[in-house]
Parts: structure tokens; sequence; C-alpha cells
């Protein structure tokens, strides 16, 4: 088995046609090779007798990166790690599998972990939401949902993601209060992220508007609709299941700083 840096056409259709048999387990990885999450990520390739084995993605958007996987056995997901790895500098995060954060303990020590569910939709509820007026950002209120975010300490958030999908806010007094996007969107799957509501305004509905009106726009292109959530946000999961997703497999998000050798 062999492992290469993505460096053609042809391997990027390939790569999204492998992935794209599972979007809901390869869904991080999927999105990372559309543009814009491609322009900042570094895609490496498990081949085995010229076929791909195994994917796995440097996503560097963030002063932390990431790793994700998405391959069809542990093997290529083992050396992938052992070569990626080669290409980093100390802390990296990394969203597995619970059973799977195990292939990094040679490698690298845990600083943090946390329990996430993945939870998906293919048909999202309608929610009564006449009573709260709901906007879709525009190109030019990007510098005022940056600071939003930013204010609001969206540790997932970077501007890049505006380019990925739509956004949809509520505002009071021409300042956006509650807001709901995508991290990731593909021909088959869209992961929605960054749904935050200012605490002086939460409790009116404002982010089951939001992400309601992301998610039908979503849907309505016939997409599954994905996203992470802490398994101990219990006003979150409640939101989501409300609006009809349901919990499909648990994650483990990981912190982890590359062992040093010596």
């Amino acid at each position: 088995m062999q492992v290469q840096k993505l460096s053609s056409e042809a391997q990027l259709k390939a790569s999204r046609s492998f992935l794209a048999r599972d979007p809901i387990v390869n869904v991080l990885p999927l999105g990372d090779l559309y543009k814009p999450l491609l322009n900042v990520s570094e895609i490496y390739l498990a081949i085995e007798n010229t076929a791909i084995v195994g994917i796995a993605s440097i996503y560097r958007a963030h002063p932390t990166p990431s790793i994700v996987f998405g391959a069809t056995n542990e093997d290529a997901k083992q050396v992938l790690i052992e070569n990626i790895l080669e290409k980093m500098a100390s802390d990296f995060i990394s969203l597995l599998p619970p059973d799977e954060a195990r292939l990094f303990k040679k490698y690298a020590t845990v600083l943090r972990c946390h329990k996430e569910f993945q939870m998906i939709t293919r048909a999202p509820r309608e929610v009564e939401t006449s009573d709260v007026e709901i906007s879709r950002v525009g190109s030019r209120e990007l510098e005022a949902l940056n600071q939003f975010y930013v204010n609001h300490h969206a540790e997932a958030w970077t501007p890049i993601q505006f380019k990925t999908g739509p956004y949809y806010c509520v505002k009071h007094e021409g300042k956006i209060v509650s807001a709901a996007g995508v991290h990731i969107v593909t021909p088959q799957i869209a992961h929605l992220g960054n749904i935050v509501t200012d605490e002086a305004f939460r409790g009116q509905g404002f982010a089951t508007a939001c992400t309601a009106a992301l998610a039908k726009d979503l849907a309505s292109k016939r997409r599954i609709i994905s996203l992470y959530v802490k398994v101990d946000n219990a006003p979150a999961i409640h939101l989501y299941e409300k609006l009809g997703f349901t919990k499909s497999r648990d994650i483990r998000f990981l912190v982890m700083r590359k062992k040093v050798d010596g």
C-alpha cells in the first residue's frame, strides 16, 4: 500500500466517487474535496493495486489543523496516519468513531476529548417561525457575520466557510443576534455548523428559525443534512430533533499532540 498526495483532476474525481459511497460517514473528508475547502486542505490517498482504499485530509484553515479520514479498513487508516503525521508540527484535531482513537496511540498523546453525536435528516420538518424575521446573510454582511462569531467565540468558524453555502440570521436593531450556516456542502450532503445565538436573545426560537430555514434550503436540492453536536448539549439536541434530525453515530472530538521520537 502506497500513500500519495492528491495531484490530478483524475485523482480528485476518483476520490470524490470513493467517499460518496457513504457520504454520511465520510462527510468531513468529502467536503474537503470541494472548493473552497479544497483550497485549504491537503489530501492524501492510500493506494493499493492502483485503487484508492483510503483518504485522509489535513484541513488547515484554523491555527490548529484537523485530520479526518475516509477509508474502507483500519489498515488503510493506519498507513495514512503513519505518513501524514510527518506533515504535522505538533498539536492537531481529529474527529473519529470511538473505537478508532486507538489508531493514534503510538504516535500522539490525547490532550482533550469530548463526545459528540452525528445527527442527520433527509426531510427536515416544517416548524412555525412566522413571528421571527429570518434573512439570508448577503456577501456585503460578511464582516458583520464574522464579528458576530468572533464576539461569541465560535471556534469552528472561519470566513472561508461563508463561500461554502448559505447562512441565515435573525437581526435585532440591525445587528445579527442569531445565525446558522454550513461547514460543508457537496452534491450528496451538507454539514451544518456555527449555530449561535447571543445569550440575551436565547429562548425566543431564533436558532430554531435560522436552522429550519437553512435545512429547508439545503434539502430542496435533495441533499442529506448532517451536523455534529456535543452529547451533553441537551437544548441543541432537542432543537435538532424538533426539526427532524435523528442520531446517526457517536463521534470523538480529539485534540492531540504529536509524540517526539526520543
